[in-house]
């Protein structure tokens, strides 16, 4: 008998250690994401942006002449991708099921981008890229003080670089002036 009890409560611990060592995600079971009202603006702002600055900075392959502005727009697509799969980690980390898209009015103009050549193109398009870039750094900015500590150590961590990048972005226009 004391046999079988030792044999039952060595199975009921194997069982309950599996179950502790799962590396699945918590459920959510109300289905409502996990950040206010300006952490889901910062989100979506965010990965908008982003996903605008990679559109546009595809251009410059077919639309300018300068290879200081082809390998600058090449560093803002590579730097620009990893910052929207890091928002779409923290969205999806923090249940937010919002759409990723591009807004009519980015899309207006990213079409008015399109139609230019040559040196128009490249003011143009340096002059987009530091409007965007401002406006990250500003949603960035007010994230940074965000009730949500994930939200917040997020845009903390990343406002440097998009600052140091504000400040590249200048430079390069400066030079082409």
């Amino acid at each position: 008998m004391k046999q079988i009890a030792g044999i039952l409560l060595g199975l009921m611990t194997l069982v309950l250690i599996q179950g502790c060592t799962g590396n699945q995600r918590p459920s959510n079971y109300n289905n409502k994401p996990l950040v206010d009202d300006k952490g889901l603006t910062f989100l979506n702002g965010g990965t908008e942006t982003g996903l605008t600055m990679i559109k546009i900075s595809g251009m410059p392959v077919s639309n300018s002449k300068n290879q200081l502005v082809i390998q600058f727009a090449k560093k803002i697509t590579g730097d620009n991708t990893k910052l929207v799969d890091d928002l779409k980690k923290l969205k999806d980390d923090n249940f937010v099921t919002s759409g990723d898209s591009i807004s009519d009015t980015h899309q207006q103009m990213i079409t008015l981008l399109e139609k230019k050549h040559g040196a128009p193109f490249d003011k143009a398009y340096l002059q987009e890229v530091i409007n965007e870039q401002q406006q990250l750094i500003s949603l960035f900015e007010d994230a940074s003080h965000n009730s949500n500590v994930n939200v917040a150590d997020f845009a903390k961590i990343k406002l440097p670089a998009l600052r140091a990048r504000l400040e590249s972005e200048k430079t390069l226009e400066t030079v082409l002036k």
